[in-house]
C-alpha cells in the first residue's frame, strides 16, 4: 500500500479543483473537500505564498505565477528533439496528410506533435498531450510494440478494451498479436479501428539504439486505398532519419 500525506494530497487537489474551476471562495473549497475553515485557510495562503494559488479583491482563487512554471515544465518534456520534428515535418509535407509523433512521456503514451498537411484531415481529440485509446491508436501500439515486457503489463492492466468502432480490437490477446505483428513488419495499420472513414500508418523512431518514438500518418480511408503503398514508403524512409532534413543535433 502506498503512503501518502494527507495535507500534500489535499493541496494537489485543491490545485486541480482551482484550476477546474477558476474563481471560487474558501467557501467552496471547504465544502468542496470537507475541511474546515480554518483548514481550508491554511492550506489555502499555503498556496499563494508559494505562488501556486493567487486570491483577487473579491477573495477569490485563481492559479498562481507558480503553474506557469509548471505548465512551461510540462511543455518543455514533451517537445520532441530536432531529428523527430524534421521527420514529422518532412512526412506531411511528402505527403500532405496529418502526422503525428507518439512517444512515451511518464507513464502514459501521448501524443507529442502534430503538423498538418496541405489536405490533411483532423481526427477529433487526437492533439498534444492526448494519452487515451492506447488500443486502437496506431502509435501508442508501437510504443507498446518496443517497450519491455514489464512496462507494456503495467500499462494495460485493468486496461478496458472499448470498441470505438465495429473494427476495434477488444482484448488483450487480439491486441497482443497485433503486436506481434508490429515487430514482426515494423509498421502499425489502423484500418477503421479509432474512427469509421480513417485509417492510419505508423512505425517506430530509433534514435541511440532505442525506440524514441513512433512516426504516424491518418487519412481518409478511401484516399488512403489508394496511396497505401506510397504512404508506406515515405513513413519508413522518414522513421528512418536517412533523409537530410533529418541530420540534426539534439535540441
Amino acid at each position: 500500500m502506498v503512503t501518502t500525506i494527507q495535507s500534500v494530497e489535499r493541496a494537489a487537489r485543491i490545485l486541480l479543483f482551482v484550476a477546474d474551476s477558476p474563481g471560487v471562495q474558501a467557501t467552496e473549497i471547504a465544502a468542496r473537500f470537507e475541511l474546515s475553515m480554518p483548514t481550508a485557510h491554511h492550506l489555502l495562503s499555503t498556496l499563494v505564498q508559494e505562488g501556486l494559488l493567487r486570491k483577487d479583491s473579491a477573495r477569490r482563487y485563481g492559479l498562481g505565477s507558480g503553474c506557469e512554471r509548471i505548465g512551461e515544465g510540462v511543455a518543455r518534456q514533451l517537445r520532441p528533439p530536432a531529428e523527430l520534428r524534421a521527420a514529422l515535418g518532412d512526412l506531411a509535407r511528402r505527403t500532405g496528410e496529418s502526422c503525428y509523433l507518439t512517444a512515451w512521456r511518464g507513464d502514459r503514451i501521448r501524443v507529442i506533435a502534430v503538423v498538418e498537411g496541405e489536405h490533411a484531415v483532423r481526427v477529433a481529440g487526437l492533439e498534444v498531450g492526448y494519452s487515451d485509446d492506447i488500443h486502437a491508436r496506431v502509435g501508442a501500439r508501437v510504443m507498446l510494440a518496443h517497450a519491455d515486457a514489464d512496462l507494456r503489463d503495467w500499462a494495460l492492466s485493468g486496461y478496458e478494451y472499448t470498441p470505438l468502432t465495429p473494427n476495434t480490437v477488444t482484448s488483450r490477446a487480439e491486441l497482443d498479436a497485433e503486436l506481434d505483428r508490429i515487430r514482426t513488419t515494423g509498421v502499425a495499420h489502423d484500418r477503421e479501428e479509432l474512427r469509421l472513414g480513417v485509417r492510419s500508418i505508423s512505425a517506430p523512431v530509433w534514435l541511440d539504439g532505442r525506440v524514441r518514438a513512433a512516426l504516424s500518418l491518418t487519412a481518409p480511408a478511401e484516399r488512403f486505398r489508394v496511396h497505401e503503398e506510397e504512404y508506406e514508403a515515405e513513413l519508413l524512409d522518414c522513421a528512418s532519419l536517412s533523409h537530410p532534413s533529418a541530420q540534426l543535433g539534439d535540441e
